[in-house]
């Protein structure tokens, strides 16, 4: 039905139904008699609709599935390659059974876009990088962590910066408690982070720990940016940048003494 359709965009953007009616011209009561398919838009109303929502007006023609292919079963795979994961890590990490990622990735069947945007997020890549450029369905996953959706510009003289990617690899700020500013001093963390961001990070547990967090994690060795799969007894590290394999942890288990993890609350940008 054209309402759920709509109601499904508006859950997926993270908006609220009075946004779609400031941005289309519409009352409250005429999108709810929409949504609840008691009337159905005239084609310029839908066009603003589509239009709002980021995706083409014939996605509302189309169904909710997608063909699978040979082509996509194997973006699929070297992408799962390329970030490292195991067929049983990335089932896992995207609550699937093995048995139908095993057939998504040989080609075979159809999938709901839910399930391709949930595999996109988990791979940190985009709906296209897998499927390519769908007709009718122009909206690419966008990561929705909140240190992410929440980046802020600053001014250069603010706020004051007291320590950077070094001095949390050498555990130099370990004495402050809370958050702490640190300064991304050099290229290690591109393209995600450049070096001139700023990001204000925490050290916490493993059970402090939400799912998809993009995290600063010291194995003992080196600093690296990752996020956080959380399941109800693991928690999986996947790299965010860069190559390097996954670090799965119990999720009630204390980190390894010579580990540490770093939430990132924010994530500031100059101007």
């Amino acid at each position: 039905m054209l309402g759920d359709k709509i109601r499904k965009l508006i859950k997926r953007k993270g908006i609220k139904q009075i946004d779609v009616c400031r941005a289309v011209g519409l009352s409250p009561s005429r999108l709810s008699n929409y949504l609840s398919g008691s009337r159905e838009p005239d084609l310029e109303t839908l066009s603003r609709v589509a239009r709002f929502l980021e995706v083409k007006l014939d996605y509302f023609a189309y169904g909710d599935n997608i063909k699978n292919t040979k082509e996509i079963g194997e973006n699929i795979k070297k992408m799962r390659e390329k970030r490292g994961f195991s067929k049983g890590d990335l089932a896992a990490v995207a609550k699937l059974d093995v048995q139908l990622l095993s057939r998504l990735e040989l080609g075979y069947g159809e999938f709901e876009r839910d399930l391709i945007e949930n595999l996109a997020g988990c791979l940190t890549c985009k709906v296209s990088d897998l499927i390519g450029e769908e007709e009718g369905y122009s909206m690419d996953l966008a990561t929705s962590v909140a240190a992410e959706s929440e980046a802020v510009l600053y001014e250069p003289e603010a706020p004051v910066i007291r320590f950077n990617l070094n001095d949390v690899e050498d555990g130099r700020c370990e004495k402050e408690k809370g958050a702490v500013w640190i300064a991304v001093n050099d290229g290690r963390f591109a393209p995600k982070v450049n070096e001139s961001d700023i990001l204000y990070v925490e050290k916490i547990n493993l059970n402090e720990l939400a799912d998809r967090e993009p995290v600063l994690y010291f194995d003992g060795t080196s600093l690296k940016y990752m996020r956080a799969f959380v399941s109800a007894d693991k928690v999986l590290f996947a790299p965010e940048v860069g190559a390097g394999e996954p670090v799965i942890h119990s999720k009630d288990a204390e980190i390894p003494a010579d580990s540490r993890v770093y939430k990132i609350h924010w994530h500031a940008v100059k101007y």
